[in-house]
């Protein structure tokens, strides 16, 4: 189910900001937080274990998901804790809501399919995800900052960026995105002693 024009053009609308926290190499997990919005305002936040470098970002995100009301999905990029991905085609087709990949710049896929090819076996499957996201756009939501790039699935480049324009009360990044992202890093400073791969709801 596609979004109205009338949903995309609320001046505050809900949202979901889904960023992963710090980690190390000799990690074997990193924090994945995802944060419900309306407007600036945090509802809910939740939070799981993702492994390093696994391929388990996609699982984890539909667990933190579920049951929460279904609104635009926005991702921090579509790699997590190094090369864990979340495939945004998954969530889309399980929640029938947009899905947005935010990044800062352009990435540069050769340099990452080098990478995949040299540390990673199942490399295909990695760059298969990646591969397939198509090109960029690019959207000022600040009109003091550089543009943002996203792709955009379940919904047109219109309804996207009215969309990340809406939700970008603070700076360029998504404030979903940018909720997320400092919870992350906030609430899992010392990484290393927690162990229990769970989902805590936080709020």
């Amino acid at each position: 189910m596609r979004p109205t024009a009338s949903t995309a053009n609320k001046q505050s609308p809900s949202t979901i900001g889904i960023d992963d926290g710090p980690f190390t190499k000799q990690d074997a997990k990193a924090p994945l937080v995802a944060a419900l919005l309306h407007g600036p305002h945090v509802q809910q936040v939740r939070s799981a274990w993702i492994t390093v470098d696994g391929l388990d970002a996609t699982d984890k995100a539909l667990q933190l998901l579920k049951g929460w009301k279904r609104v635009p999905i926005l991702l921090s990029g579509v790699t997590f804790a190094g090369f864990n991905l979340i495939d945004p085609r998954v969530l889309q087709k399980k929640f029938r809501v947009p899905v947005i990949i935010v990044v800062g710049s352009k990435p540069d896929n050769r340099a990452v399919k080098r990478a995949l090819v040299k540390h990673f076996p199942d490399w295909k499957q990695r760059w298969k995800i990646i591969s397939s996201l198509g090109p960029l756009r690019k959207v000022r939501t600040n009109p003091d900052e550089p543009p943002i790039s996203y792709e955009a699935f379940g919904c047109s480049a219109r309804e996207a960026t009215v969309l990340l324009k809406a939700s970008s009360n603070v700076s360029s990044t998504p404030e979903p995105i940018r909720v997320a992202g400092l919870l992350a890093r906030g609430l899992f400073p010392q990484f290393g002693h927690f162990t229990d791969p769970t989902n805590p709801e936080l709020s």
